[in-house]
Parts: structure tokens; sequence; C-alpha cells
């Protein structure tokens, strides 16, 4: 069957060698039967979907073809005004949906999907990524600078929301460099930026672990994602994955869940991100970040918690090697700590160093909440400044954990703790740090230096590969080194 375009479709092709475009295509969509027309197009290396600046179009925009490395598929803008606003109208699964794709890059765009109402419209998404096809790996997926914003009603659910990527019905298949990058994700029901594999798995023997088709070059970065059903992010199967400088606010609303946790990840860097109005009825997973189970070597670092029910979950059950260094903790609610599944044993190697909690007064918190008992973690250097009385929860003493060198004051020191400090450190300005900080410098945290009369200073016991910096960038020596998040400047 021959397909008939309109004229502004028909446009000759022209390739160099090695797959690089010599004069590829650029649709410039104006019309709503041009936006309803482009679907049908299969795109080649270099194309581009330029949408007008200024216009709405109604529907889903599913653009079939790949790119190459060369020349990436590129859908953007184009023209003046305000970004080009994609509608779904919560009749469609997504605003923008990219099947199979590889070599695609999505910049600059408005997206929503609801149809007004507060009523759950099934598993919808603003920009939807599946591999659902052959098996095989895709690449180089960017999504860059959109706003996506009041998806579906007042719903929960894992895996809807807003930019979400899934893997679905396949045995062998991964993505590889994956970025989401500099978003605006607002209003969605259920999670505001997830990924998902029906493949990729961590697999725990004894002794070992082994990785199963874990994505690689994954990227999360500079997202700011505020009011969801469910979580802000969760970071699913992926080796060495960063997700870093993105702001996670007003999580949970519909459902209880931590801002952000991982899952089925080896190598993972939660780093540099702010999260904060995560509070709420609950009894589980209401905290700023959670390093949960079926992970190994997962570094929580360089972040800034605040206002939520507690700082940061580790979950007992399968967990190795879970590192929690460098934060910073402000006015959490209830707790600090909050160890998952109580009658677990499984999580091993947990270790907890030179993190700032400042709690003011006024606030009821424990450390370690809601009755749960820590297990298999090494505390040392930590600062736990209460300005009112602080207290520890109801099984401070934890199964095969210890604490060494820890800082508290107006919290009587760990009972394991054998040279434990219990003054006032002396922080230059604390509990002032606010909301929306400055992620790239983190500068708004410097209330929480030492004053140069603080007996924390040089005070820290040694701790091998310790990261190198602290949470302003401050080098960090392994055998000279400050208690708490900020090591102090000359």
């Amino acid at each position: 069957m021959k397909l008939t375009l309109p004229l502004f479709l028909v446009v000759l092709l022209l390739f160099c060698d090695q797959g690089a475009p010599c004069n590829a295509t650029d649709y410039r969509i104006q019309t709503q039967a041009e936006f309803d027309a482009i679907n049908a197009v299969e795109l080649l290396p270099g194309d581009a979907i330029l949408l007008e600046r200024g216009r709405k179009f109604s529907g889903m925009l599913a653009p079939s073809g790949n790119g190459t490395i060369e020349g990436p598929i590129r859908i953007q803008p184009v023209g003046e005004g305000a970004r080009p606003r994609i509608d779904a109208g919560g009749k469609e699964k997504a605003g923008l949906l990219l099947a199979n794709s590889s070599y695609v890059e999505v910049s600059g765009l408005e997206i929503t999907n609801t149809d007004g109402s507060d009523k759950d419209q099934g598993n919808l998404y603003g920009i939807y990524v599946i591999a659902n096809g052959e098996e095989g790996i895709r690449r180089h997926v960017y999504i860059d600078d959109c706003h996506v914003h009041d998806v579906n009603g007042k719903v929960a659910g894992k895996k809807r929301g807003g930019i979400h990527v899934h893997v679905r019905s396949l045995k062998s298949t991964i993505f590889d460099d994956l970025r989401i990058t500099n978003n605006r994700i607002v209003n969605v029901g259920g999670v505001g930026i997830g990924n998902d594999s029906s493949c990729g798995r961590i697999e725990f023997r004894k002794q070992s672990t082994r990785d199963h088709h874990l994505w690689t070059q994954v990227y999360v970065a500079g997202n700011y994602v505020d009011h969801t059903g469910r979580n802000n992010i969760i970071a699913r199967c992926s080796k060495d994955a960063i997700y870093e400088r993105n702001v996670l606010a007003n999580s949970s609303r519909y459902d209880t869940g931590h801002s952000i946790f991982c899952f089925n990840t080896n190598g993972i860097k939660i780093q540099f991100n702010e999260a904060y109005g995560n509070i709420g009825e609950s009894k589980i997973d209401r905290g700023g970040f959670d390093a949960d189970y079926n992970c190994v070597n997962t570094f929580i670092q360089y972040n800034y918690s605040h206002d939520n029910q507690w700082f940061c979950g580790i979950m007992k059950r399968r967990n190795r090697h879970v590192v929690i260094r460098y934060n910073i903790s402000q006015n959490e609610r209830e707790g600090l700590y909050f160890y998952g599944f109580e009658t677990a044993r499984q999580a091993k190697d947990i270790h907890i160093y030179n993190n700032t909690h400042f709690v003011r007064e006024g606030l009821d918190v424990e450390v370690f909440p809601k009755g749960r008992t820590p297990l298999n973690s090494t505390f040392e250097n930590n600062l736990f400044f209460f300005a009112g009385k602080g207290t520890w929860g109801k099984n401070p003493h934890g199964i095969n954990t210890k604490f060494q060198n820890n800082h508290y004051f107006n919290l009587s020191p760990h009972e394991s703790d054998g040279d434990p400090l219990n003054v006032n450190p002396s922080f230059t300005k604390p509990g002032k740090a606010g909301k929306d900080i400055d992620l790239t410098t983190m500068a708004d945290l410097r209330g929480y230096q030492l004053r140069k009369t603080s007996p924390c200073i040089d005070r820290a016991v040694s701790i091998v590969n310790n990261g190198g910096r602290d949470i302003l960038g401050t080098r960090v020596g392994v055998d000279s080194a400050d208690m708490g998040a900020v090591e102090r400047q000359p």
C-alpha cells in the first residue's frame, strides 16, 4: 500500500559514507495534521522532528526509526515563544512514546497526560521509552530539558508516571548510554522518573554476586521532581549508574515510598541531591533516601536531606556493601536511619561515616525510628546534634552494630562508642540551609562548617577509600580529617 504524505514530508535523502547523513530531513510540525502524520514516517539517521514553539498538539507523538552515533534523530522545538505542548488528554499511553529506538535525542518539550480529574486513568506516562521488540542493546537515548506535568490523577503505582524507561518481555536486552537530565516533572500520578527491566537483576550467592543484563552508562541528573503519587525517582537494574543534582520534593502524596531508592543495582552513586517534604502517616518508607535490597556497592553521598519523615532507609534483605557518607540531614520529623524488613538478616557491610545530623528544638526525633534494629553496620565520625533532647529508639544496640568516634550533642553516646565526644561541635551557622539550594556548589550548606575552636577538627578516625572530598568539594585526607560532612577550610 502506497502512503500519501503531505508535501512537507516529501524530501530527497542523500547519505554520506559510514552512515552519516549528508542532507538529513527536518520535519517542521506546525499543525495538528502534521503532528498526526509524522507517526507514519520511518525516520532515518540525522532526521529531526521540529515542533513549532507556541503551538499545542493533542494525542501521542510516537515516531519510529533509529539514528546512528554520527546522526542521532532529534525531537526538539523550533522558532520563538513558549515550549511546544503535547496534551495526551489521559487517553493515550504517553505524550511521547519511543518504542525500540536507539540514538534519539529529545529536548525542550512540554507534555501533559490527564483528563483533568483526580481518578485513576490507567498506566499513563508523560514520556515512555520501551524496548519490547527484538533482543539487543538500545543505545543513546537522551531526554533533556522537558517539562512534564499533570499526568493521570491523584494515584500511586510504581510503573507509571512522568518519564519512564522499560524493558518488557525480553530476556537479554539492556539500555546503554541513557541520559535523563534537566527536566521538570511536577504533579504526576505514580513515579516521577523510573526504569525497570524484565531481565536485569542481581543474583546473590553465598559468598558472591552476579550481574544479569544490567544497563550501562545511565546518568540521571539536574531534574526537578515535585509532588508525585509515589516515589520521586526509582533507580533499577543498572551498573555504575549516577543519579546526581536532582531536587526530590514532596514525594509519595498518595502512597508511601522513599523519595529515591535503588533496586537491582551494582555500584550506583546517589549524590549531590536534595530531598524534602516526604512526610505523612506511615510505618514504612517515607524518607529522603533508601538503600534498597538486591543491590551491591551502593553509595549514598554528598546529599542534603531535610524535613522528611527520616533521612535514609537501609533494607535488611539481600544488600551488600552500602556506604552512606558526607550527607547533611536537617530537621527530619521522626528519625534518622530506618532499617527496613525488621526480621531480615541478609544485609552485610553497611558503613555510615562523616554525616552531619541537625535537629532543631521541638522535634521528637529518634536515631532509629519505628522501633527498628540496625544490622551489620559501622558508624564512624558522624555528628549528631539535637538542639532539644535526642533519643535513640527502642533497639539502639543493634545486631553486630558498632559506633566508633562519633559526636553527640544532647544525645547520650551510643553504648558501643568507646571514645565519643559529647560537647557542642561549634558549627558556624547550622539549621539555616533552606530548600531548593544550589546543587552545583552546595554552598548553602556552609553553615555546617566547624569553627576553628571546634573539638571535632582533625578528630576523625582514618578511613581508607574515603572519597577524597567533603560535601562542598574540599579535599579530605586519610590521616587528618574533621568529623561530620564538612571539612573546615583554612
